[in-house]
């Protein structure tokens, strides 16, 4: 697996590149908990995360290892998709929000449909 390391001046003082090849079935992996996110009166919540999301984002991840979290980083930025992150602060635990649907959700708008 062909890795690279370099100097930053980040606070640890070093930035490591890693290439995973990850497919959508192993994104659905990486998360603890996934739903729709917009129309579902999150906004009612808004001050249970950090910093205070955009309520426009279709689909919501969470995560509760930031290894995972940063794989899944890796997997919607490789797709060209934009997302953001958050702490959830009532769960303890990181909430990426994206317009990507992972194949569970792409199973249940073919079922709904």
């Amino acid at each position: 697996m062909p890795h690279t390391a370099k100097h930053s001046n980040g606070i640890d003082g070093l930035q490591m590149k890693i290439q995973i090849d990850l497919k959508a079935a192993d994104f659905e992996h990486l998360w603890i908990q996934s739903m729709e996110w917009q129309n579902n009166d999150w906004q009612s919540q808004a001050s249970r995360f950090e910093p205070t999301p955009i309520f426009s984002w279709q689909y919501a991840y969470w995560f509760d290892d930031y290894a995972a979290l940063k794989m899944a980083e890796g997997f919607i930025n490789g797709l060209g998709k934009n997302y953001a992150i958050h702490s959830d602060e009532n769960t303890g635990d990181w909430v990426m929000l994206t317009n990507y649907a992972s194949p569970c959700h792409l199973r249940k708008t073919l079922v709904n449909a």
